[in-house]
């Protein structure tokens, strides 16, 4: 099994067809199938089915594909740490909430990117749930995202500051003429969230399950901007933390709902492994946050 192959292999997942993989790999097709084949010879399991027109992983393909990142992440590591360099060069793997990466540290993301263009920069959005088992497969390097309080001894967690999060709907919405609402005034209501399984969506259920109180329906919609337009146009009270929805409010097609239900007590934390070895991208990353975020200071509280 060589690096080369589970590169191909990657590409092909990512990309979606051999053909696609073979021109942003420079191979040609034949390269590209052969290195599959010979993958597939050694291992002794298929790797891909077609679906009618679709290229598919089969469930062994799955299993390598999550082995072939942590490989080739280590080979990106090596060549990126062993010997002088004359600037930092390799892979920052990053793991952030979407409000994160779009509000809070987008300018950061973006000054990382121009101090140190050799540093190839991967991003995944997502919540915390996720991006633990990935910190613990060494698939990511830092994850950042919202909790209440991170209990897990493995990790180190460091506290970025508090996040206001909130009930926000159209201007013609019937709960925005209240002065305060709590979980029963969300009885039989329609509520949008960004994920069904982030933070401060669970703690909402949880404080609607305690009090007894069943919405309409709970709306996954996939992303923050699709999810504040869909408040925008009355079809439900939008949970979202309060920088996302911040220029609709100034615009006047939403409103903040003041709620005086169970408090939500929500942190942004950055969280690595406890057995991570911190290598030069990382560390510069740290760096700059530290520098453009000195309330943040680098202090971690786990």
């Amino acid at each position: 099994m060589e690096i080369r192959q589970l590169r191909t292999f990657m590409s092909i997942v990512t990309l979606g067809s051999f053909s696609e993989a073979s021109k942003q790999l420079g191979y040609t097709q034949s390269s590209v199938t052969s290195h599959i084949q010979l993958l597939e010879k050694e291992l002794g399991v298929a790797l891909f089915e077609r679906m009618g027109h679709s290229l598919m992983l089969t469930a062994e393909g799955e299993k390598l594909y999550s082995y072939a990142e942590r490989i080739t992440r280590l080979d990106d590591e090596v060549h990126a740490n062993i010997g002088q360099q004359e600037e930092p060069s390799g892979v920052l793997s990053l793991g952030m909430a979407e409000t994160i990466a779009s509000y809070h540290l987008r300018r950061i993301l973006e000054e990382y990117a121009l101090l140190y263009p050799k540093v190839k920069l991967r991003v995944r959005l997502g919540t915390g749930i996720y991006f633990r088992q990935l910190l613990r497969e060494n698939v990511l390097d830092l994850a950042f995202f919202f909790e209440e309080k991170i209990q897990e001894k493995e990790f180190k967690v460091y506290d970025l500051g508090h996040e206001d999060i909130v009930l926000a709907a159209s201007p013609t919405h019937e709960l925005v003429s209240k002065a305060t609402i709590s979980e029963k005034d969300l009885s039989r209501q329609s509520v949008i969230v960004t994920e069904l399984n982030n933070c401060y969506s669970e703690v909402l259920e949880t404080s609607l399950e305690e009090a007894g109180v069943e919405p309409l329906r709970i709306m996954e919609i996939g992303q923050m901007q699709s999810a504040i337009e869909f408040a925008c146009r009355g079809l439900g009270v939008a949970l979202l933390p309060a920088v996302a929805v911040e220029d609709a409010v100034k615009t006047g097609k939403l409103k903040v709902l003041h709620w005086s239900g169970r408090p939500w007590n929500m942190h942004a934390y950055m969280v690595h492994h406890k057995d991570k070895w911190l290598n030069v991208p990382i560390k510069l990353f740290i760096k700059l946050l530290c520098e453009r975020m000195p309330s943040f200071g680098g202090k971690h509280v786990l």
